[in-house]
Order: C-alpha cells, then sequence, then structure tokens
C-alpha cells in the first residue's frame, strides 16, 4: 500500500507539520498541488463568487425594488419592509446551511453543492418577476436555500480535497470569492438601473452546475469516512455525533463567533446603500450606493486574501479577535463621524471591508478543523447557521430600531451629534454584536497547524 500512488486529494503527508514559522510555510505552500487541485479549487471560487452576488443583490437595488413594489419612496415605508425580506432571506439561509450541511455528509459535497446552486440561481432570477414584495420575499428566502448551502459545501469540500500546509491560504483566498461576488452585485448596480434586470443576470450560476458535474468528484477523505460508517452499520450515529458533550463547545463557540460577525455585517451590508441615500437626500447620480458597495467588496476581498497568512502565523483564535475589533472600530469611523455624503465613505467602507474580510475568512478556515470527517458539513453548517438565525431575529427589528432611533433622537441624547443618520446609528448600535465574536474566540480551542480529524 505504501507504494501506491497518492490520490490528488489524499491527505498531505506532512499533516502532521506544526505550523509555527511563516517563512516556512510560504516556502511549502505549493507542496503537493496538482492540476485537479487547482481545477476544485476554480470551480469552488466560482461558486463562491455566485454567492456573493446574489446574495448582495437585494442589499444593492432595496431602495428602488422595494420603493417601486410599494409605491412609496418614504424610509419610513421601505425601511421595516427591506428589514423583512432581509431577515426571511437569512431565515432561508440558516435553513439551507444546516440542511445541505446535512445532506453534504450523507450524499457527498459535491452532490450538495450542485443542487445548492441550481436553488439559488433558479429563484435569484425569479426574483425579477416579483409583481409583489411578498412574492420577492419568497423568492429571496428560497435562495437563501441554496446560498447558505453552498458556502457549507464548498469550504468543507476543499478543506478536505487541499493539501494540509496550505490549507488555510487556499480557504482565505477561496472567501475572497464572495467578496468578489459582493463587488460584482455594486458594479451591476451601475450598470442595470432596473432592479428586474439585476436579477435576471444574477440566474447566471446555473451554468456552474454543469461544469462541477462534469469535472469534479467526492472527496477520498469523505468516501473512506462514508464507507467505514457503512461497514460499522450506524448509518445515522455520524449526524448524532454532532451533538455529543465533546463538540459542544465547538458548536457554541463556532455559533456564537460566526453569529457576532454577521449581525454586525449584515446591519452595515444591508444597511449601506440605504444610509447612503439618505445622507444624499436624493440628490447625487443614482450610483452612489453601488460604489460604496464596491469599495467594501474590495477591502473584504484584500482580508479574506491575508486570512491564512495571518491565521498561519498569529493563530485562528487571535486573528478572529483582532479582526473583530477591527470591525467594531471600522463601523463606528463610517456611521458615526460622516453626517453627509462624502467621497471618504468609500475609503471608510473598504476599511470596514477589509476587517470584515478578515474574520469571515478566518472562520471558513476554523470551523472545519473543529469536526470530524463525518460531522465536518453538518457541524460546519450548524455553527455558520447557529448565528444566522439570531442574526435574521436581530435585523427584523431593525425597522423598529430605526423608529426608536428618530422617536426619541438617539443621535443626539446618546452620541450628540443630532446630525447623523437614523440608519447609521442603527447600523452602528448593531456592530456591538462584533464584541461577542472576541469573547467567544476568547474560549475555543486553537487549531493552527493541526491535521483535519477523520475520527
Amino acid at each position: 500500500m505504501a507504494a501506491s500512488k497518492p490520490t490528488p486529494d489524499a491527505p498531505d503527508p506532512e499533516q502532521n507539520l506544526q505550523v509555527k514559522d511563516p517563512a516556512h510555510t510560504a516556502a511549502g505552500w505549493f507542496t503537493g498541488i496538482g492540476k485537479y487541485h487547482l481545477m476544485v479549487f476554480l470551480g469552488c471560487w466560482l461558486g463562491g463568487i455566485f454567492d456573493g452576488m446574489d446574495s448582495t443583490l437585494m442589499s444593492v437595488v432595496m431602495p428602488t425594488a422595494i420603493g417601486e413594489l410599494v409605491g412609496s419612496s418614504d424610509k419610513a415605508v421601505i425601511g421595516p419592509i427591506a428589514a423583512y425580506v432581509t431577515s426571511i432571506f437569512l431565515v432561508g439561509w440558516m435553513l439551507g446551511g444546516i440542511l445541505f450541511g446535512i445532506i453534504g455528509d450523507k450524499l457527498g459535497r459535491v452532490r450538495s453543492m450542485v443542487f445548492s446552486i441550481l436553488l439559488y440561481a433558479i429563484f435569484t432570477g425569479l426574483a425579477g418577476l416579483a409583481h409583489d414584495w411578498h412574492q420577492l420575499a419568497l423568492c429571496r428566502f428560497l435562495t437563501g436555500l441554496g446560498i447558505g448551502g453552498e458556502l457549507v459545501s464548498i469550504s468543507t469540500f476543499l478543506a478536505e480535497v487541499w493539501p494540509n500546509r496550505s490549507r488555510a491560504i487556499a480557504i482565505g483566498v477561496l472567501i475572497t470569492s464572495y467578496q468578489a461576488g459582493v463587488f460584482i452585485a455594486g458594479s451591476i448596480n451601475t450598470i442595470f438601473h432596473d432592479w428586474r434586470t439585476a436579477f435576471w443576470f444574477g440566474a447566471m450560476p446555473a451554468l456552474l452546475v454543469i461544469f462541477m458535474r462534469l469535472a469534479m468528484r467526492e472527496s477520498d477523505r469523505w468516501m473512506e469516512a462514508k464507507e467505514r460508517s457503512l461497514q460499522s452499520n450506524e448509518k445515522n450515529a455520524h449526524f448524532q455525533a454532532l451533538f455529543k458533550p465533546r463538540h459542544t463547545k465547538s458548536l457554541l463557540v463556532g455559533g456564537l463567533a460566526f453569529g457576532g460577525l454577521l449581525i454586525g455585517y449584515w446591519a452595515s451590508l444591508a444597511w449601506i446603500p440605504l444610509w447612503v441615500q439618505d445622507l444624499l437626500h436624493n440628490s447625487g447620480t443614482g450610483n452612489e450606493r453601488g460604489i460604496a458597495t464596491m469599495y467594501q467588496g474590495v477591502g473584504a476581498m484584500l482580508g479574506c486574501g491575508l486570512a491564512g497568512v495571518l491565521s498561519d502565523w498569529i493563530g485562528r483564535r487571535s486573528t478572529i479577535m483582532i479582526s473583530a475589533i477591527g470591525c467594531f472600530g471600522a463601523s463606528a469611523l463610517l456611521f458615526l463621524t460622516n453626517t453627509t455624503f462624502s467621497p471618504a465613505i468609500y475609503w471608510e467602507s473598504s476599511l470596514l471591508g477589509l476587517f470584515i474580510g478578515l474574520i469571515q475568512a478566518v472562520m471558513y478556515i476554523y470551523l472545519p478543523e473543529l469536526f470530524p470527517t463525518l460531522i465536518r458539513a453538518s457541524g460546519t453548517g450548524f455553527c455558520l447557521n447557529l448565528g444566522r438565525f439570531i442574526t435574521a431575529i436581530a435585523v427584523f427589528y431593525v425597522g423598529d430600531l430605526l423608529k426608536l432611533v428618530t422617536a426619541h433622537n438617539l443621535a443626539q441624547t446618546w452620541l450628540g451629534n443630532a446630525a447623523l443618520s437614523a440608519y447609521g446609528v442603527a447600523a452602528f448600535l448593531f456592530s456591538l454584536a462584533y464584541l461577542v465574536a472576541v469573547g467567544a474566540a476568547l474560549f475555543g480551542d486553537e487549531t493552527r497547524g493541526r491535521p483535519l480529524q477523520d475520527e
């Protein structure tokens, strides 16, 4: 057996290497990487781009789409409905992440990716045919199911296929794809001013399914673990094992850390376009919302690209804490120092994007390392979406928070500046959730340098 040629996605023979010296790591980044690894990376990266694009399109076109469907430009009318649509999307994302995590562990990573891509591509396109906001909300719910499932699938699949010594680097770069999608969503708004056309454009990911089915096979790690499970005649034991006491800590730490990120992230991503619109007082060229989103996407891509290097250097937990604190500070700078629109908002949005990308990518690096193969997708999906459930509830009340901020003039009474936008004050209050991620990371296990668990 020792003489047999290793398969392209076999575990790295140097998987027990403890990564401590970043220079040593950099020298061996490309060791063991073949054509199949690069093809898998490309397929997953393209899937991540469309995830980011289709999840962000609603945020970018929200003021015009909901305004047209309800026949009003009043933010007091649009705000609560926008909060509802965003919340129902996140509920779909949560359910999809959990459901497709289970599907990925039972039926395979590639099948899970294919099903989830078809789901979100079809219903993003159908959103462009909505005749009222209820139909739009339903399409966004079903889009969320697919997007939540695919993010779990691509991160789990790549973690199992890629050589151990450069796994963190590869996953960090992979998550740049989601932020590249955020950038594309912003650019779509500047090209297609009609929100329906923007959604129809978002149906393109369906074409990716053909490539993925023809080019990819299930990971050897999953196939071998599945075979062991069948031989032991314990078909459902792997899912039950997820809730055993030895995994409780990982589930709580992962869920709370990612939940803290998501609450702050969606408050900023979902509300920056409306906040920008409010600062402009319906003036400007109409492209400012999309450009601000594009700047945030560029900053986030840079943060994602740095996540693997930084987390291999100082550890996963330290990277999570530093980036979460950075998210909070950048949110305060963006939302509490601007009372009128200026180009500085673009650069401040990119700074916030940098820290958001950093923490987002390190979480996708960290979570698959916490669980063994047969519950890796389920565990990762549960952590990613436990926080998303809390986020969906929190975002649902953004409309009420806006009313509270306005009615009690919290910008003046709490922050001493009555000129601040109510959207900005609400987004800043939600950014306090980033500090939850800091607290959760303090109690997590450090996984830097460890091989993936198979048992």
